[in-house]
């Protein structure tokens, strides 16, 4: 699908909150990921205003009930456990990780893959593969 403005793209994500608990999101900087869960966010009930991008903290955690993971840095299995990953992520309802890699490592069932590639400026290829 296309989406071709931040406000529809942050609405994509607020839709993909009444069906799934578990996105993994890929797409290079500035693609919309962080909108996209924004909106997931705010689906959930959450203020989205909160939601902010965890590329330098790893993971951020909204209302006890979203856990927002960035795993661009992590290079190695062990970091996981070093950051606290393991530890935090089947405590949480709902899962964003965004840039996912050694997702095998997790143990995550049924998470949705959204895969976004900026087309232009102002416009996303997104496609959603749900597993």
């Amino acid at each position: 699908m296309l989406i071709t403005s931040p406000e529809a793209m942050h609405e994509l994500g607020k839709s993909l909150a009444k069906d799934h608990k578990i996105l993994l999101l890929q797409g290079d900087l500035g693609s919309g990921k962080t909108t996209l869960a924004k909106g997931f966010a705010e689906g959930l009930g959450i203020d989205s205003k909160h939601v902010q991008s965890p590329t330098y903290t790893y993971l951020n955690v909204y209302n006890n009930k979203l856990l927002h993971i960035d795993m661009r840095r992590i290079n190695e299995h062990k970091e996981l456990v070093e950051k606290g990953i393991l530890d935090q992520i089947h405590q949480y309802e709902y899962i964003l990780i965004e840039r996912p890699k050694h997702t095998q490592h997790l143990g995550l069932a049924k998470a949705t893959i959204v895969d976004i590639k900026k087309t232009s400026p102002t416009t996303r290829e997104v496609n959603i593969i749900k597993n």
